[in-house]
């Protein structure tokens, strides 16, 4: 697989972006929050670029808060990215310079944060499993792209499957429903499985077309009391 690795791999800006007003109060408003809750600190050695002595959280943050403040984050990481190379081919005419210096002041702060597994709640190991799902199924996502022929939904899938004993903290089982591209939990109605059949949205039980399906069954019968 190929990664991108937005800021991580730098150590500021060459020249001057021409962005939109607030901008520079808005990304320090972040960075600020995101030092708030976790009780990060930047520090600097000699003449290096500042940078989070660590980007584990404190002990009182919970795992709840700690995977929704690092996925917020990183999406906004991606997000401002993006941007800066919108502003860089069209510069802004009526917003704000800012420039390679201010940068210095704040650049730490585009510092990807992940979590390790064991930390992980249902709802974050999900998104971690339908951005790999996507990757594998030729889709960019997240900055990754996969540089192999592109696996099907089913193959996919069976690798999800794979993690899910070691990293499912919720027992989500999640799998791809017959018919469909993407990801989806027994838990939660995504789906129903069938002994015979598979993984099969409820709505479409009526119109599997193999013989002696016992889903099918189970519907006319739901259907019928």
């Amino acid at each position: 697989m190929s990664f991108h690795v937005f800021f991580d791999m730098s150590v500021g800006l060459n020249s001057s972006l021409h962005v939109p007003t607030s901008t520079l109060d808005e990304i320090r408003a972040h960075i600020a929050h995101v030092e708030d809750v976790f009780g990060l600190e930047a520090t600097q050695y000699r003449d290096n670029p500042p940078h989070w002595k660590s980007r584990t959280p404190s002990k009182e943050v919970t795992d709840e808060v700690y995977c929704e403040v690092a996925s917020e984050h990183c999406a906004w990481v991606r997000r401002l990215y993006r941007k800066f190379g919108e502003w860089s081919k069209t510069p802004i005419t009526d917003g704000e310079e800012l420039t390679p210096e201010i940068a210095k002041t704040f650049w730490h702060g585009l510092t990807m944060i992940e979590v390790p597994p064991e930390r992980w709640t249902d709802d974050y190991y999900r998104e971690r499993m339908e951005h790999l799902y996507e990757v594998m199924r030729g889709r960019e996502s997240e900055g990754v792209t996969f540089d192999t022929k592109a696996l099907t939904e089913k193959q996919a899938a069976a690798v999800i499957r794979i993690f899910d004993q070691f990293l499912d903290p919720g027992d989500l089982r999640l799998d791809v429903p017959n018919g469909y591209d993407h990801l989806a939990s027994s838990s939660d109605g995504g789906y129903d499985w069938c002994e015979k059949c598979g993984p099969m949205v409820w709505e479409d039980v009526p119109d599997c077309r193999k013989r002696g399906c016992p889903l099918k069954k189970e519907y006319k019968a739901e259907m019928e009391s």
